[in-house]
């Protein structure tokens, strides 16, 4: 099983995670909640955006520059595909046979101890 490397990594996955509440966040809100600096953020928002899972806007707000990131149906998608996929794989490592049990049962019919 093969997870999307651009979802996968720690700071994108947790820009991602941030935008599942509020779509649309500006950049200031962002990084205290992601608690990136403003150079991780800038550089995991732009991946992100060129991707196709954020997308990035440039506003004024009383007379200042913002910049929003904004999840996309297509990013929304991707961290979904993550979750289900890693939950999948999670599930049959929970419930495959685990071989412990057979290797211990030879161990102790093979190996005697001789103190």
């Amino acid at each position: 099983m093969r997870f999307d490397p651009i979802v996968t990594n720690p700071g994108r996955l947790t820009i991602l995670t941030a935008l599942l509440d509020d779509a649309r966040q500006d950049f200031v809100t962002l990084r205290r909640q992601t608690r990136m600096t403003d150079g991780n953020l800038t550089t995991h928002a732009r991946k992100l955006a060129t991707a196709g899972l954020v997308r990035i806007d440039k506003a004024t707000r009383d007379g200042r520059p913002v910049t929003y990131i904004t999840l996309t149906e297509e990013g929304r998608h991707a961290f979904t595909r993550h979750v289900s996929d890693l939950t999948q794989r999670v599930h049959q490592a929970m419930t495959a046979p685990t071989m412990i049990a057979p290797v211990m049962a030879r161990a102790s019919t093979e190996d005697v101890w001789i103190d």
